[in-house]
């Protein structure tokens, strides 16, 4: 890859239409295509990660604590030991066609386990159903903080069925929050298309069944913003596309 642009020569592989689960999350809208995968990592200093206050609004000790007898850690920046990046959302920006792709048979599920969200960051379908649990033994809510689609603010209590949302219109990043947790935080985009991915703890991402094209692919990530490149896709094979955020880029989505 020179200067951000690779280009992939042509044989052909098939994948079976799937989603994967979080932190290798994509989904495949063609049975023929491309598979571009890569890593994603932090050129600096490796962040160190701050021991939650397990306190509610008004400075009285939370439930949450008796789930976390040895602490919690903030989950906004998980750097490895190499600077591997997780919980960063890469996805095809540009150059898609404007087409219906098929729709997962499964829901996106946002699960409220030992006062966090899981997954932290996830991508969903516009029109495939987005589940809420709550698989703790105390209350959450969940409120969405989107502008494009209607906002909502639910309650749940322990041991309440599922609540179940469908979205309409396209969204980037948008931001989830509980209201009696304020640590608890989650992100979720709302997608037109199949072709995005979640990294692992180990900074890695794939996305399979990429149709023949040029595109913009970008990597967003809460704490260190935005980064994309430019990827030509010939016929169908494999390509290895990396990214590195630098603490520049964490300055600059600071200030924002």
């Amino acid at each position: 890859m020179k200067s951000y642009r690779a280009t992939i020569p042509a044989v052909a592989f098939i994948f079976l239409l799937g989603l994967t689960l979080a932190g290798d999350q994509c989904c495949l809208a063609a049975e023929e295509g491309a598979t571009v995968a890569g890593v994603v990592k932090f050129d600096g200093p490796r962040p160190k990660r701050k021991k939650i206050r397990l306190v509610e609004k008004g400075g009285k000790q939370s439930d949450c604590h008796k789930l976390h007898e040895k602490g919690l850690l903030d989950e906004s920046m998980i750097v490895g030991e190499k600077g591997e990046v997780a919980n960063v959302f890469v996805y095809v920006r540009k150059g898609l066609a404007k087409k219906s792709y098929p729709l997962p048979k499964e829901p996106a599920v946002l699960d409220q386990q030992k006062c966090m969200f899981r997954p932290r960051v996830q991508g969903v379908r516009v029109g495939q159903e987005f589940v809420m649990r709550n698989s703790d033994p105390l209350i959450h809510n969940v409120r969405s903080l989107s502008f494009r689609n209607r906002p909502f603010n639910i309650a749940q209590p322990a041991e309440t069925p599922d609540r179940k949302k469908v979205f309409t219109r396209a969204e980037k990043a948008v931001m989830i929050q509980c209201d009696l947790h304020h640590w608890m935080q989650a992100y979720y985009f709302v997608m037109e298309h199949p072709y995005f991915a979640v990294t692992d703890a180990k900074g890695k991402f794939k996305i399979k069944g990429l149709p023949p094209g040029e595109y913009t692919l970008e990597a967003w990530h809460e704490a260190f913003g935005k980064k994309e490149l430019k990827l030509t896709v010939a016929d169908a094979d494999s390509s290895n596309v990396n990214f590195a955020f630098t603490e520049k880029d964490r300055e600059k989505a600071s200030t924002r």
